[in-house]
């Protein structure tokens, strides 16, 4: 293990908390741009569409009309006179949509309103200079609500978990208190030790497979729904014979495969939502170094489908520091001790062992950039099915 001293030096210029510092406005500015899309691009139009039910329907005559065309896009360009009040007025709205679209139908609708056609149009009655073709909504409508999803609402509730999970933790460290007496490191004093109970407690885990799938899910979405924007404009391309568009197809055939790859892992963690549930007793809620603590365990749940039951004690080290303008973590797994390793059937749903922790190795730390974390690993393999994993972060006090 590297000594804790050096790796405080090391660190001094991060802070705690970076990484959530750092991911939280990063996770902001999705939020926002998904929120500008969602209004410019649904909000508004959709509005106009609902005004426009009441506007008054006059007749109109096509002074031009041509396809308004630009990378992969179009949009028809219409122009169209009509007389409202005496007065002759002129427009090229065609509908509330803004910007051009890649919709193939655009080619049907200028072709449908060649010059000296006439056909109806919608006139504002408060304002005649304002009058649109089409007041129909359609599909592209939602495009502005689709970004607010990928882009707005699931970063912001990965945002929203990261901010609780931090309160979570500063506000059991402040329940935790300092250290005290001679047993308190005067090298560092920012560390918080947790209390030690010596009533038996039942641990809970880190994380748990419901929240492990809305995160697989949430990721899975916010990166599959960008890289399916690009997908679709693919195969468009592919189908109205762009060249680009095999370019464009070997660029994102990676994406394309981790966004296959993460699908896969929402269904795994779907699957190991059926697994069974480890639920570990120990005789007090913390260990000394040279000390020991008793652990009872016992699998809740279709425990006959383990066929092996591994516990493993692990230790390790994190520490943040910067470089330049970028916040980095190392870490470092310093102690690696299997306490259970049963395959009998009868052993595997319950039983009992000794956790002994070494007087020669480093207690449970957390300072402003450096922290040492011991967990108990918990693994059962199942056949044919996603193994059964879970961790559980020890207490462990100074001698």
């Amino acid at each position: 293990m590297q000594p804790i001293e050096s790796i405080s030096r090391k660190t001094s210029a991060g802070r705690g908390g970076c990484a959530t510092v750092v991911v939280v406005p990063f996770l902001g500015l999705f939020v926002l741009a998904g929120c500008a899309m969602g209004y410019f691009l649904s909000i508004v139009p959709l509005y106009h569409v609902w005004q426009a039910r009441s506007w008054t329907a006059k007749q109109c005559e096509v002074v031009s009309s041509r396809i308004d065309r630009g990378d992969d896009t179009a949009r028809p360009d219409i122009v169209y006179r009509y007389v409202a009040g005496d007065r002759e007025y002129t427009s090229n709205r065609y509908d509330f949509l803004p910007g051009k679209t890649n919709d193939s139908g655009v080619s049907a609708i200028v072709a449908a309103h060649p010059p000296g056609a006439v056909f109806e149009c919608y006139v504002d009655p408060a304002d005649p200079a304002q009058a649109v073709i089409d007041r129909t909504p359609t599909v592209w409508f939602l495009m502005g609500l689709v970004f607010f999803a990928v882009f707005g609402v699931l970063p912001g509730t990965i945002g929203a978990f990261a901010l609780r999970g931090r309160a979570r933790a500063a506000k059991a460290a402040l329940a935790a208190g300092s250290p005290t007496g001679p047993s308190a490191d005067s090298r560092f004093p920012s560390t918080t030790w947790l209390g030690s109970d010596a009533a038996p407690v039942v641990m809970r885990p880190v994380t748990s497979p419901l929240k492990a799938l809305w995160v697989a899910i949430a990721l899975c979405l916010l990166w599959n729904g960008i890289v399916g924007m690009f997908t679709l404009m693919e195969y468009r391309m592919f189908r109205d014979g762009n060249s680009g568009a095999w370019f464009l197809g070997l660029f994102l055939l990676l994406f394309q495969m981790v966004g296959l790859f993460m699908i896969g892992g929402v269904f795994r963690q779907f699957l190991a939502l059926g697994n069974p549930r480890p639920k570990l007793t120990f005789s007090r809620s913390s260990v000394p170094l040279g000390g020991s603590v008793s652990i009872g365990w016992e699998l809740t749940g279709a425990a006959h489908r383990v066929t092996r039951l591994r516990m493993t004690l692990k230790g390790r080290e994190e520490a943040r520091y910067r470089r330049g303008t970028d916040t980095h973590t190392d870490t470092n797994v310093f102690r690696t001790e299997t306490l259970v390793d049963v395959n009998q059937a009868i052993s595997i749903p319950r039983g009992n062992a000794t956790l002994r922790m070494p007087a020669d190795t480093m207690h449970t730390f957390t300072a402003d950039n450096n922290k040492v974390i011991w967990t108990l690993h918990v693994e059962g393999e199942i056949a044919r099915w996603p193994n059964m994993e879970e961790d559980f972060e020890i207490t462990v006090r100074p001698a």
